[in-house]
Protein backbone atom coordinates (compact mmCIF):
# COMPACT_ATOMS: atom_id res chain seq x y z
CA UNK A 1 0.00 0.00 0.00
CA UNK A 2 2.74 2.39 1.24
CA UNK A 3 4.69 1.75 -2.53
CA UNK A 4 1.21 1.95 -4.01
CA UNK A 5 0.86 5.65 -2.83
CA UNK A 6 4.49 6.33 -2.94
CA UNK A 7 4.18 5.92 -7.21
CA UNK A 8 1.27 7.70 -7.42
CA UNK A 9 2.89 10.82 -5.25
CA UNK A 10 5.43 10.59 -7.93
CA UNK A 11 3.44 10.65 -10.42
CA UNK A 12 1.49 13.60 -9.31
CA UNK A 13 4.85 15.59 -8.29
CA UNK A 14 5.82 14.91 -12.24
CA UNK A 15 2.88 15.92 -13.54
CA UNK A 16 2.90 19.02 -11.70
CA UNK A 17 6.52 19.68 -12.63
CA UNK A 18 5.51 18.91 -16.15
CA UNK A 19 2.74 22.02 -15.90
CA UNK A 20 5.40 24.49 -14.64
CA UNK A 21 7.58 23.59 -16.83
CA UNK A 22 4.91 24.26 -19.72
CA UNK A 23 3.59 27.31 -18.06
CA UNK A 24 6.88 28.71 -17.68
CA UNK A 25 7.48 27.76 -21.38
CA UNK A 26 4.28 29.84 -22.49
CA UNK A 27 5.91 32.76 -20.21
CA UNK A 28 8.90 33.22 -22.48
CA UNK A 29 7.06 32.42 -25.27
CA UNK A 30 4.63 35.18 -24.05
CA UNK A 31 6.98 37.77 -23.40
CA UNK A 32 9.44 37.29 -26.37
CA UNK A 33 6.30 37.90 -28.69
CA UNK A 34 5.71 41.20 -26.11
CA UNK A 35 8.89 41.85 -26.97
CA UNK A 36 8.52 41.89 -30.53
CA UNK A 37 5.36 43.56 -31.08
CA UNK A 38 6.52 46.48 -28.73
CA UNK A 39 10.04 46.63 -30.72
CA UNK A 40 7.52 47.12 -33.89
CA UNK A 41 5.46 49.95 -32.13
CA UNK A 42 8.35 51.66 -31.34
CA UNK A 43 9.52 51.47 -35.51
CA UNK A 44 6.06 52.83 -36.18
CA UNK A 45 6.06 55.47 -34.21
CA UNK A 46 9.21 56.63 -35.12
CA UNK A 47 8.22 56.44 -38.59
CA UNK A 48 5.14 58.82 -37.89
CA UNK A 49 7.86 61.26 -35.79
CA UNK A 50 9.85 61.70 -38.95
CA UNK A 51 6.80 62.00 -41.14
CA UNK A 52 5.41 64.89 -38.50
CA UNK A 53 9.10 66.32 -39.14
CA UNK A 54 9.23 66.53 -42.49
CA UNK A 55 5.68 68.44 -42.38
CA UNK A 56 6.58 70.79 -39.95
CA UNK A 57 9.51 72.03 -42.28
CA UNK A 58 7.44 71.99 -45.37
CA UNK A 59 4.48 73.75 -43.60
CA UNK A 60 7.65 76.31 -42.41
CA UNK A 61 8.89 76.44 -46.30
CA UNK A 62 5.20 77.82 -46.52
CA UNK A 63 5.27 80.50 -44.06
CA UNK A 64 8.66 82.32 -44.96
CA UNK A 65 6.96 82.76 -48.63
CA UNK A 66 3.95 83.74 -47.13
CA UNK A 67 5.81 86.45 -45.30
CA UNK A 68 7.90 87.37 -48.05
CA UNK A 69 4.75 87.87 -50.17
CA UNK A 70 3.33 90.39 -47.78
CA UNK A 71 6.42 92.07 -47.05
CA UNK A 72 6.92 92.60 -50.99
CA UNK A 73 3.27 93.67 -51.30
CA UNK A 74 3.17 95.85 -47.68
CA UNK A 75 6.55 97.35 -48.59
CA UNK A 76 5.64 97.93 -52.48
CA UNK A 77 8.80 96.03 -53.46
CA UNK A 78 9.69 95.85 -57.30
CA UNK A 79 8.75 92.39 -59.50
CA UNK A 80 11.38 90.27 -59.88
CA UNK A 81 10.65 86.97 -61.37
CA UNK A 82 12.07 84.87 -58.38
CA UNK A 83 9.10 85.94 -56.55
CA UNK A 84 6.91 83.55 -58.44
CA UNK A 85 7.61 80.23 -56.53
CA UNK A 86 6.59 82.30 -53.36
CA UNK A 87 3.13 83.33 -54.81
CA UNK A 88 3.34 79.46 -55.16
CA UNK A 89 4.36 78.38 -51.81
CA UNK A 90 2.48 81.19 -49.85
CA UNK A 91 -0.92 79.83 -51.32
CA UNK A 92 -0.44 76.14 -49.88
CA UNK A 93 -2.51 75.48 -46.86
CA UNK A 94 -1.16 72.47 -45.96
CA UNK A 95 -0.28 69.12 -46.98
CA UNK A 96 -2.29 65.76 -46.08
CA UNK A 97 -0.41 63.38 -44.05
CA UNK A 98 -0.88 59.63 -43.05
CA UNK A 99 0.86 58.20 -39.43
CA UNK A 100 1.53 54.92 -39.92
CA UNK A 101 -0.63 52.39 -37.58
CA UNK A 102 1.22 49.06 -38.77
CA UNK A 103 2.93 48.02 -35.46
CA UNK A 104 -0.48 49.09 -34.07
CA UNK A 105 -2.34 46.36 -36.17
CA UNK A 106 -0.01 43.76 -34.86
CA UNK A 107 -0.47 44.79 -31.82
CA UNK A 108 -4.44 44.18 -32.19
CA UNK A 109 -4.22 41.38 -34.22
CA UNK A 110 -2.10 39.61 -31.73
CA UNK A 111 -4.20 40.52 -28.62
CA UNK A 112 -4.33 43.40 -26.51
CA UNK A 113 -3.51 41.40 -23.58
CA UNK A 114 0.04 40.57 -25.51
CA UNK A 115 1.37 43.45 -22.74
CA UNK A 116 1.83 42.90 -19.44
CA UNK A 117 1.87 46.28 -18.05
CA UNK A 118 -1.30 47.64 -17.82
CA UNK A 119 -0.30 51.31 -17.62
CA UNK A 120 1.53 51.03 -21.01
CA UNK A 121 -0.93 48.92 -22.53
CA UNK A 122 -3.40 52.27 -21.99
CA UNK A 123 -0.93 54.90 -22.96
CA UNK A 124 -0.45 52.92 -26.19
CA UNK A 125 -4.54 52.56 -26.92
CA UNK A 126 -4.74 56.44 -25.58
CA UNK A 127 -2.10 57.48 -28.58
CA UNK A 128 -3.89 55.50 -31.55
CA UNK A 129 -7.19 55.95 -30.49
CA UNK A 130 -7.94 59.08 -28.81
CA UNK A 131 -4.96 61.70 -29.64
CA UNK A 132 -4.01 60.80 -32.87
CA UNK A 133 -7.55 60.84 -34.50
CA UNK A 134 -8.81 63.87 -32.38
CA UNK A 135 -5.44 66.16 -33.79
CA UNK A 136 -5.96 64.56 -37.08
CA UNK A 137 -9.79 65.29 -37.62
CA UNK A 138 -9.10 69.20 -36.04
CA UNK A 139 -5.76 69.45 -38.26
CA UNK A 140 -8.12 68.58 -41.50
CA UNK A 141 -11.04 71.72 -40.20
CA UNK A 142 -7.66 74.29 -40.47
CA UNK A 143 -7.01 75.72 -43.93
CA UNK A 144 -9.32 73.86 -45.23
CA UNK A 145 -9.79 73.90 -49.56
CA UNK A 146 -11.98 76.95 -50.37
CA UNK A 147 -12.67 76.94 -54.18
CA UNK A 148 -13.22 80.75 -54.22
CA UNK A 149 -9.49 81.38 -52.88
CA UNK A 150 -8.38 78.83 -55.88
CA UNK A 151 -10.32 80.44 -58.55
CA UNK A 152 -9.07 84.11 -57.88
CA UNK A 153 -5.45 82.55 -58.09
CA UNK A 154 -6.76 81.50 -61.44
CA UNK A 155 -7.88 85.00 -62.35
CA UNK A 156 -4.83 86.96 -61.27
CA UNK A 157 -1.57 83.90 -62.08
CA UNK A 158 -0.43 82.18 -64.54
CA UNK A 159 0.81 78.65 -62.90
CA UNK A 160 3.88 76.94 -64.37
CA UNK A 161 6.19 74.19 -62.81
CA UNK A 162 5.18 74.94 -59.52
CA UNK A 163 5.15 79.13 -59.69
CA UNK A 164 2.96 81.59 -59.92
CA UNK A 165 3.26 84.60 -62.32
CA UNK A 166 1.13 87.77 -61.61
CA UNK A 167 -0.77 88.74 -64.42
CA UNK A 168 -0.78 92.21 -62.87
CA UNK A 169 1.14 92.26 -59.96
CA UNK A 170 0.89 96.24 -59.70
CA UNK A 171 -2.70 95.57 -59.45
CA UNK A 172 -2.02 92.74 -56.58
CA UNK A 173 -0.51 95.10 -54.52
CA UNK A 174 -4.06 96.09 -53.45
CA UNK A 175 -5.66 92.84 -53.66
CA UNK A 176 -7.03 92.62 -50.44
CA UNK A 177 -8.86 89.47 -51.69
CA UNK A 178 -6.03 87.97 -51.62
CA UNK A 179 -3.12 89.44 -49.15
CA UNK A 180 -6.13 88.37 -46.52
CA UNK A 181 -6.51 85.03 -47.39
CA UNK A 182 -2.37 84.77 -47.19
CA UNK A 183 -2.47 85.99 -44.24
CA UNK A 184 -5.43 83.70 -42.92
CA UNK A 185 -3.24 80.28 -44.16
CA UNK A 186 0.04 82.01 -42.46
CA UNK A 187 -2.15 82.01 -39.26
CA UNK A 188 -3.49 78.73 -40.23
CA UNK A 189 -0.36 77.40 -40.22
CA UNK A 190 0.83 78.43 -36.52
CA UNK A 191 -2.04 75.85 -36.05
CA UNK A 192 -1.36 73.01 -37.86
CA UNK A 193 2.50 73.15 -36.22
CA UNK A 194 1.47 73.54 -32.96
CA UNK A 195 -0.62 70.63 -33.62
CA UNK A 196 1.98 68.50 -34.88
CA UNK A 197 4.46 69.20 -32.30
CA UNK A 198 2.15 67.41 -29.85
CA UNK A 199 1.66 64.67 -31.67
CA UNK A 200 5.42 64.36 -31.84
CA UNK A 201 6.05 64.93 -28.40
CA UNK A 202 2.87 62.51 -27.58
CA UNK A 203 4.31 60.18 -29.77
CA UNK A 204 7.79 60.77 -28.28
CA UNK A 205 6.47 60.35 -24.79
CA UNK A 206 4.91 56.55 -25.73
CA UNK A 207 8.32 55.89 -27.24
CA UNK A 208 10.19 56.47 -23.99
CA UNK A 209 7.69 54.42 -21.62
CA UNK A 210 8.20 51.70 -24.30
CA UNK A 211 12.11 51.53 -24.54
CA UNK A 212 11.73 51.78 -20.26
CA UNK A 213 9.65 48.50 -20.43
CA UNK A 214 12.25 46.62 -22.94
CA UNK A 215 15.23 47.80 -20.54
Amino acid sequence: MLYAIGEIFLVVIGILIALQINNWNERIKHRVKEREILIDLVENLKINIKTLEINIEQLKLFDKSSEFVLSSLNNKRAYADSMQVHFHQARMGKIEFFLSQTGYEGFKDVGLQIVTNKDLKNDILNLFETIYPSIILSSKLVNEYFPKFDDHIVQNFIYSNEKLDPIDYTQLLTDYIYISWIRAYKEGRKDLIGMENHLINETQRVIHLIEDELI
